[in-house]
């Protein structure tokens, strides 16, 4: 998970706060006291102080004497979604794409390691797994992260460094060999996922460029591989290219008209 670096001009309880808000997650979404306090280091009297305020506030709620997040942070989401540009402007491009070649198409940024989801269109005519706004990938088994990263060459270090899991057998965990594969995806101007995230399914990403050709996100094609083979996965790559390329061109018209 990226993590935030917290400087000296800070608020000890607002950092506090954000801790207890962030030790809740999709695979934790209910946790007690104690496991709350031993996450994030903080008393379970200071921690059950800070609970209460954030109750107070709608951000959290309490069952009992279990914990989880409250409806009041759900009014920020839609204020945050909308907020994005690049999901704002793509979203109508990711639908159209979307109807047009009844597939699921994802768009996706950068968020310091990883790769964040930002948007999805889907059809009826595959749905499979499951998916939500926000949710993380790494970058170095999934075609977006490769797209994404493929401008930031120093942080592939810094990866591996960190240590990589091999998820399936396609996954590619040596530093030389991923660095090879990103020298690839800057030559081909797309990135693909072959079984390497999750086995039985493959996806083809490409770049969304801003006016000074910086990376700003990355749109991507996904599916099972009964429906999309490799080479069914790299038939969309021409559409994809071009649905990339209408994108840029739009945040890009955006820029100038800011």
């Amino acid at each position: 998970m990226s993590t935030h670096t917290v400087g000296a001009n800070t608020n000890n309880s607002i950092v506090k706060s954000i801790q207890l808000l962030n030790t809740f997650s999709m695979e934790r979404p209910r946790l007690r006291l104690k496991e709350i306090s031993t996450m994030t280091g903080i008393s379970q009297p200071t921690a059950y102080r800070m609970l209460n305020t954030l109750k107070q506030s709608g951000l959290v709620e309490q069952h009992g004497n279990v914990y989880s997040l409250g409806l009041g942070l759900l009014k920020y989401e839609s204020i945050v979604l909308n907020s994005i540009s690049l999901r704002r402007i793509g979203m109508p491009y990711l639908e159209e794409l979307s109807l047009k070649e009844k597939i699921n198409v994802n768009l996706a940024v950068l968020e310091g390691d990883e790769v964040l989801y930002i948007a999805r269109a889907e059809t009826p005519y595959c749905r499979y797994g499951y998916f939500h706004v926000g949710m993380r990938r790494p970058v170095y088994c999934t075609a977006l992260g490769k797209v994404l990263i493929s401008q930031h060459p120093e942080l592939i270090g810094k990866i591996f460094a960190n240590g990589v899991i091999k998820c399936t057998m396609n996954t590619i965990t040596d530093e030389q060999e991923f660095r090879k594969e990103i020298e690839k995806v800057n030559l081909q101007g797309y990135a693909t996922d072959l079984e390497e995230w999750s086995n039985g399914r493959n996806c083809i990403a490409a770049p969304v460029f801003d006016i000074g050709r910086n990376i700003i996100g990355g749109i991507s094609i996904s599916g099972p591989v009964s429906t999309y083979t490799r080479e069914q996965i790299l038939g969309y790559r021409p559409i994809l290219l071009e649905y990339a390329s209408r994108v840029s061109l739009a945040m890009q018209n955006l820029g100038d008209a800011e």
